[in-house]
């Protein structure tokens, strides 16, 4: 060793001080001593150049992720060396130390070459090293004694191992240095080595954090256990949901969580997922309501634990309720009006769709109190959430309380096996428009208050109540007070559903609006058809004289039926009139198929589209009414 250490002397006095090239210097150790002198390095300095406090303070802020990794690298391997005189370095890609683990034996000297940590060891600041050249070449270096450009490092040994990121760019160094004495083949393969531990540590690091960065990015909650219900990881979302740090859902019992669930037999042994629409997850006297998903977690075919998806309940119900239809339609700008009355009433309605009051609208069938409702909803907070309406006269008696409260799974014969949610469900968040209140029945009617009084329901068949969050509108046009002195509408009721209270005059009462709204209807047949059709003078007189008991619904049909009926471009009075056209067919000569469209068309108008009430009108059975409509083909939408 001895020999090799005075040849590698004399090699460098040769060339560094007479410029004569030894046969035996390496190419690499040349190289870099021609790029030292070119850079003007001095030969007798070599002591490492010293940077700021705040420039090293920013270097170990952003180096962080690779010296807490490195650390216990370097730490492993300084117990393998410890009987040696060797020290262990760690720098960044510009060759300053960020960390040292020492050997005491040379302390002394590392601080008198200014070997510590915040100095800075590439090529130019202190010649041809194990660290700089390793950075200047981008290998893998190993320099003893006069190898190094300065005479001060000629008592050394180095090794020098780049780091690399994913993408191949070099994030630091790893060195190992000692006495020239001490120099072992060994230490070479041990730096290089110990480089690839820390490139695989940050590989693995970077792999867990994209995979908590994905975890966090689900927008439903997500949590993994382990086979012994050990919770392993978990994404934002799930602590949201539970609100709770991670510590605090670390520590939940998840197999009393779901101890009605069979997860150790079906998900851990049988391998199987579980899988329920509407799950009620109890947590900290808490009920969630979830859409939950168990699958298993498999290493070789093997299940090592679970991960659990946890879906709020009400974000599905939101994304399924504008997809169901419960969104409103109509906002204010939708009310055609002219009438001064018509105009103080939506301001006044725009007024109170800002708060939360209950709001009960009232006027003649046809007068727009769903518009209003709908317009209500639009122009609330609430416009986001769903919107969704109830004709309380078509639902059946004995599916009311299903219908608009839900049930649990086998609450009755029939009942779906996963229960079901009821519209006020639905509704969470945003508008229930419970129409033709005044045909809900008594028993159901004491529901309702209990629902108003306490923002809770209760599905059929369930054990507690559920919190919601829903604003009411109701609409009728019956009089509710004579429906109380009947005894078949509840005061206490209609005191907290008339909060806010909203009449609706009838269109007689807004002459001015008549002609507005058939203009209006006849536009919008003309753009539907392609026609050019227009309005007789007899027509607009007849619009004008009469009553329009059924309101703007019935302008509206009216409209339509003589759109159709013309024959010419002119809509003319003579076939308006149900009673006059009836008289003006003669049975006897009439098609009856025809006498048979116009009855059942004039059923649909006066019941408003309801098929039932159309029926019991015309005394026969509602599969002919449904039939006919289908033979004619009239559109029964148009009579809603």
């Amino acid at each position: 060793m001895e020999n090799k250490i005075e040849k590698l002397k004399k090699n460098w006095e040769s060339y560094i001080l007479h410029n004569t090239l030894s046969e035996d210097t390496r190419i690499l150790v040349k190289e870099a001593w021609d790029r030292c002198l070119a850079l003007g390095v001095d030969y007798n300095d070599g002591y490492g150049y010293i940077i700021t406090d705040e420039e090293l303070n920013e270097i170990l802020k952003t180096k962080a992720g690779l010296i807490s990794i490195a650390n216990p690298v370097m730490e492993n391997i300084s117990e393998i060396i410890n009987q040696t005189s060797f020290s262990l370095v760690l720098t960044d890609e510009n060759g300053v130390i960020l960390h040292v683990i020492e050997n005491e034996n040379i302390h002394k000297k590392h601080n008198s070459l200014r070997f510590v940590r915040g100095t800075r060891w590439d090529e130019k600041s202190v010649g041809s090293n194990a660290i700089g050249t390793a950075l200047s070449t981008k290998t893998n270096v190993h320099m003893l004694g006069a190898e190094h450009f300065c005479i001060s490092h000629h008592p050394w040994t180095c090794s020098a191992a780049l780091i690399r990121n994913s993408l191949g760019e070099i994030i630091g160094c790893i060195d190992i240095s000692g006495s020239v004495e001490n120099d072992h083949i060994h230490t070479f393969g041990i730096v290089t080595y110990a480089a690839r531990i820390i490139e695989k540590q940050m590989d693995l690091t970077a792999s867990y954090e994209l995979i908590e960065t994905a975890l966090d990015s689900v927008i439903d909650g997500l949590f993994v256990i382990d086979k012994n219900f050990r919770t392993t990881n978990a994404n934002k979302k799930i602590l949201e949901i539970f609100n709770v740090n991670r510590e605090e859902f670390d520590s939940i019992d998840i197999m009393e969580m779901f101890e009605d669930l069979d997860i150790k037999n079906k998900v851990f042994e049988m391998g199987e997922s579980i899988r329920i629409s509407d799950y009620t997850i109890n947590f900290k006297n808490n009920k969630h309501e979830c859409l939950l998903n168990i699958s298993p977690t498999k290493i070789l075919s093997n299940v090592t634990g679970a991960v659990f998806f946890v879906k709020e309940a009400q974000q599905v119900r939101k994304v399924v309720s504008h997809i169901a239809g419960y969104h409103a339609s109509y906002e204010f700008d939708n009310i055609l009006t002219e009438n001064e009355e018509m105009c103080r009433i939506i301001r006044f309605a725009k007024k109170i769709a800002t708060t939360n009051s209950t709001v009960l609208i009232q006027g003649e069938s046809g007068t727009g109190k769903e518009l209003f409702a709908h317009s209500i909803h639009n122009y609330s907070r609430r416009n986001s959430w769903p919107f969704v309406a109830v004709n309380c006269a078509a639902l059946p008696k004995d599916l009311v309380e299903s219908e608009l409260f839900g049930y649990e799974k086998g609450s009755f014969t029939g009942a779906s096996r996963e229960g079901k949610p009821g519209k006020f469900e639905l509704a969470n968040g945003g508008t229930i428009f419970l129409d033709e209140i005044g045909d809900l029945p008594l028993d159901m009617q004491s529901k309702l208050l209990r629902v108003i009084e306490s923002n809770k329901i209760n599905r059929i068949g369930s054990r507690y109540e559920r919190g919601i969050d829903v604003r009411i509108i109701t609409a009728t046009n019956k009089n509710l007070r004579e429906e109380i002195d009947q005894k078949s509408f509840r005061e206490d009721l209609f005191f907290r559903l008339n909060v806010i209270n909203i009449s609706l005059p009838p269109l007689r009462e807004r002459k001015e609006d008549i002609c507005l709204l058939a203009n209006h209807f006849l536009t919008q047949l003309n753009e539907e058809s392609k026609g050019v059709k227009k309005f007789s003078q007899s027509f607009i007189d007849y619009l004008n004289k009469n009553q329009w008991r059924g309101n703007v619904r019935e302008l509206r049909h009216c409209i339509q039926r003589e759109y159709y009926l013309s024959e010419d471009e002119y809509l003319r009075a003579s076939g308006t009139n149900s009673i006059q056209q009836r008289k003006e067919i003669n049975i006897d000569n009439a098609d009856l198929k025809k006498v048979e469209k116009i009855y059942i068309e004039e059923a649909l108008k006066d019941e408003s589209g309801n098929v039932i009430k159309a029926a019991k009108r015309l005394n026969i059975g509602k599969s002919t009414v449904y039939r006919k409509i289908k033979e004619f083909n009239i559109n029964i939408e148009a009579y809603r």
